[in-house]
């Protein structure tokens, strides 16, 4: 039986985002893998990589904050080797700190266990609360330097709306080093990110991503890469397969 990659691959659907190679143009979004089974069964999908739960660097459980509770980054350094390890699937693990320094070495820990790639997500409540990186450029650049000082590719996930034009922020994201964003798939998101960045920066699409004719869309008009949500916790990984057929 053909490997699923190899597959994609023939179709022509790989990517590469921020030196990053991908066999298929589509993904999980953080959040969407939040147990060793729901990671097994992105291992036997044709998602174009695996994006592990976001991880902080002690264990998250407080109430207010749910979408970002995890057992802590040092639980899932284990997973990223094995994964790593075995080749199947590019694997990138997502960060968040509410601090500068948290980050760089929340970076610098999953990059040494073999992620082939950092997401540092600033698309949480608590992150704005905490770490407030859109806050000033300043902070921002601080930010994005430890991030890609880890020495793999890096990409910053955004909120839905970011308070800095978008010019200030890809400049200071791409001056620090950090060669991608995950942006929001609307008009305000990555479409206005892209009139406005002021030089190339890999972009992956999130949000609204329900069908083939949604992913060759936000490949024409210039992304990189999806990440699929909703669709994901419906169907479950047949998704990737479904959303490669109708690209066709």
């Amino acid at each position: 039986m053909t490997d699923p990659a190899e597959r994609a691959r023939g179709l022509g659907f790989t990517t590469v985002v921020a030196g990053v190679r991908l066999p298929f143009c589509a993904m999980n979004a953080a959040g969407t893998a939040m147990t060793a089974d729901d990671v097994r069964a992105l291992r036997r999908s044709r998602t174009g990589a695996i994006v592990l739960m976001t991880a902080t660097v002690h264990p998250f459980v407080h109430p207010a904050f749910r979408d970002m509770q995890n057992p802590g980054f040092d639980k899932l350094l284990p997973l990223v080797r094995e994964l790593a390890a075995e080749r199947e699937r590019p694997v990138v693990a997502s960060i968040a700190g509410a601090t500068p320094e948290e980050v760089g070495f929340l970076a610098k820990a999953f990059a040494d266990a073999g992620a082939a790639a950092v997401e540092a997500t600033f698309a949480d409540r608590w992150v704005e609360t905490t770490l407030a990186p859109l806050e000033s450029q300043t902070i921002l650049h601080d930010v994005a330097s430890r991030l890609a000082a880890c020495g793999r590719p890096t990409w910053v996930k955004l909120p839905e709306r970011v308070p800095m034009p978008y010019r200030v922020l890809v400049g200071t994201l791409l001056d620090a080093g950090v060669r991608g964003v995950v942006a929001h798939n609307d008009f305000h998101g990555y479409e206005k990110l892209m009139l406005e960045s002021p030089a190339p920066i890999d972009v992956i699409v999130g949000g609204g991503i329900n069908s083939g004719y949604d992913v060759a869309r936000a490949i024409h008009k210039g992304a990189k890469a999806v990440q699929v949500t909703g669709p994901l916790r419906t169907e479950g990984v047949a998704i990737f397969g479904r959303l490669e057929r109708e690209m066709k």
